[in-house]
């Protein structure tokens, strides 16, 4: 029989990241759920180390086994490096 995997959905960072188009950062991203969300269908770059390492932590946050700061940490630095690859181009 299998087990069970306690995920945690409800889990909020302490201080909400807001992303968006530009200088507009109008979106709040509250925890590792939607930081997992925004990073598979928000972000135009799904590339390099930095934005897996992001999915993982995310991941590991939901599942319990990383930690919520780690997370989010972990998240800005993927929306910034795609935000930075981006105004490259």
């Amino acid at each position: 029989m299998g087990s069970v995997i306690e995920v945690g959905f409800q889990l909020d960072w302490e201080h909400p990241v807001f992303v968006g188009d530009g200088d507009l950062l109008d979106t709040a991203i509250l925890g590792p759920r939607a930081g997992l969300k925004y990073l598979q269908a928000g972000l135009p770059i799904r590339t390099g180390q930095t934005y897996w390492n992001a999915v993982q932590a995310c991941s590991s946050a939901l599942l319990g086994k990383g930690d919520l700061d780690h997370a989010r940490v972990c998240f800005i630095a993927a929306y910034a490096e795609c935000m930075f690859k981006i105004e490259e181009h």
